[in-house]
């Protein structure tokens, strides 16, 4: 049963601070810090989303399933599904903050508003945090492969808030000291539920829309046979003690692990705002707990690690946690030992559960032709935040069908299977040389809101003539009817080539073009639009 947990109380420091802010403090000081900090906010989660999906895509989770499944494949699919539940969970803490601003009456900025390069700092963080395994300080969270040090950057960003930490919301030590300090404001005496009825709850981004998890998210705990049927079919008589998918399976995201009625919420009020606050803090870090500090659970009731506790046991099944000296906070409690079967990163590559990507590439570093391949990765990432802040202006009885047809198509059809398909390209010159390409999550420019399909359209365009080039380089003989191939709209219905295991450089150069299609030109044999939505209509009214 989805049972709401109660809204944290204040600590006896953010109580203090409270005091101080209704003592000297203004209405209209509150209302203005209270917005900015929430547009922080959401850059601060935004910043997080590149980081996560980026290590999550240098994962291979389907090169081996059943009964005799790897260790080292077992673990790329666990890491795999704890690495994506914590960035849907930073996509919901994106639109809980962009919800309570919007509450407001102010538009959430998310276009353009992702870090302008990596390895990069969150905003507003303290440049020094813990020391980590290699004696630095630094908090220059990069875009990398799994590996030990990849997870420490992890841990830095989910560093739990100690019991009675100061609020902060700048040169703060961890997230939840930021969001320590918006809970401060939200508890004043300035503030009335009216402030949160400026924008109409009705055009928030909805419940409906959110899903804990996923066919990403899910991984297996052991080996299985997949062939086995799910319950409550019948058990066959040939059925043997090996377990079948079903009982295998691992949801890393409880559907009720939050506080109030429902983890995505519109807002309408002081408590709904302190709501989707409470829930972003616990789900990160922990849930606090009273003259301690945070639990390793994210919600008091139930049973899900908070963010820094999944990262922390990813962590410590790496040889590499035997005797670091990466500087952990007192709670929760880290495991003692390394966690068995243990794991490295030469290991993971060896296995080829591990596609050896560079850290923190960048679009103009790629060789002529791969460069535009990648830039239309970053250009679909921008045009998914464009699509994020246009659910706002959408009539609400169309949201769940915009949603469905902008962010769910972007993300699961073309975002998700374009980088599965450009890590099978290898770099064959230039700084990258020797390693696969890997996506840049660039700020690119698709020009304003209301022409961003256009300026969508036109990154695709040049990804496709790159995709062309090189199939020609790659295959000359061929390469005409391949591309006429891939760019026949009656081949849009049939599915892209399957070819993480055979290497054939050309069908993956064609699935570059298909999937490219499929964001910019699909359309059905009626001649239905079957690409992303054009938003331009919504902003020209604007």
């Amino acid at each position: 049963m989805d049972t709401p947990d109660p809204v944290t109380p204040l600590t006896p420091a953010e109580q203090a601070f409270v005091d101080t802010i209704n003592a000297g403090w203004t209405r209209e000081q509150v209302l203005q810090r209270l917005k900015t900090d929430l547009q922080t906010a959401i850059e601060i989660e935004l910043a997080t989303i590149p980081i996560y999906l980026y290590t999550y895509y240098s994962l291979v989770r389907n090169n081996e399933s059943g009964e005799t499944i790897s260790d080292a494949q077992l673990f790329a699919n666990k890491a795999g599904g704890i690495i994506m539940s914590v960035a849907v969970e930073e996509m919901l803490h994106m639109s809980l903050s962009s919800n309570v601003l919007f509450a407001m009456g102010v538009a959430p900025q998310l276009y353009q508003q992702a870090p302008g390069a990596y390895p990069t700092g969150l905003p507003y963080h303290n440049p020094k945090g813990p020391v980590g395994p290699d004696g630095g300080t630094a908090v220059q969270i990069p875009l990398g492969k799994l590996g030990f040090e990849q997870l420490w950057h992890f841990l830095q960003i989910e560093y739990p808030e100690q019991w009675n930490a100061p609020p902060q919301d700048a040169n703060w030590d961890t997230i939840g000291q930021f969001y320590s300090y918006i809970r401060c404001l939200l508890s004043t005496k300035f503030l009335t539920d009216a402030d949160f009825q400026q924008g109409a709850a009705a055009k928030a981004i909805q419940p409906y829309n959110y899903s804990p998890n996923n066919v990403d998210t899910v991984y297996p705990n052991a080996g299985f046979d997949p062939w086995k049927p799910a319950p409550p079919a019948p058990t066959p008589g040939w059925a043997d003690p090996v377990q079948g998918a079903a009982a295998a399976a691992v949801y890393p995201d409880h559907a009720d692990s939050h506080a109030g009625a429902t983890q995505l919420l519109a807002v309408q009020s002081i408590q709904d705002a302190a709501t989707a606050i409470d829930t972003i803090c616990d789900q990160g870090e922990g849930v606090p707990v009273p003259d301690v500090g945070p639990g390793p659970d994210d919600d008091p009731s139930k049973d899900e690690e908070s963010h820094y506790v999944k990262f922390l046991t990813l962590q410590a099944q790496f040889a590499d946690y035997a005797g670091t000296t990466e500087q952990r906070p007192p709670q929760p409690p880290a495991p003692a030992d390394v966690i068995q079967p243990a794991v490295t990163q030469v290991e993971l590559l060896s296995a080829g559960v591990l596609v050896n990507m560079p850290d923190n590439p960048v679009a103009a570093q790629y060789p002529p032709l791969y460069s535009d391949i990648a830039n239309f990765c970053s250009a679909c990432f921008q045009y998914m935040l464009i699509m994020t802040e246009t659910i706002y202006l959408v009539p609400p009885e169309n949201q769940k069908l915009f949603f469905n047809e902008g962010l769910h198509r972007s993300m699961i059809w073309v975002l998700d299977k374009y980088i599965r398909t450009i890590r099978q390209i290898p770099v064959p010159g230039g700084a990258y040389a020797g390693l696969m390409m890997g996506p840049t999550f660039e700020n690119v420019s698709l020009g304003l809101r209301a022409d961003s399909f256009a300026g969508l359209t036109a990154y695709g365009n040049k990804a496709i003539e790159a995709a062309k080039a090189l199939i020609a380089v790659e295959d000359a003989d061929e390469a005409e009817d391949k591309v006429a191939e891939a760019l026949d709209p009656q081949n849009f219905a049939a599915e892209a080539v399957k070819i993480e295991k055979d290497g054939d450089l050309v069908s993956v150069l064609q699935n570059v073009i298909y999937y490219v299609g499929v964001a910019i030109s699909k359309t059905s044999a009626d001649g239905y639009p079957m690409h992303l939505p054009d938003v331009g209509p919504y902003w020209a009214t604007a």
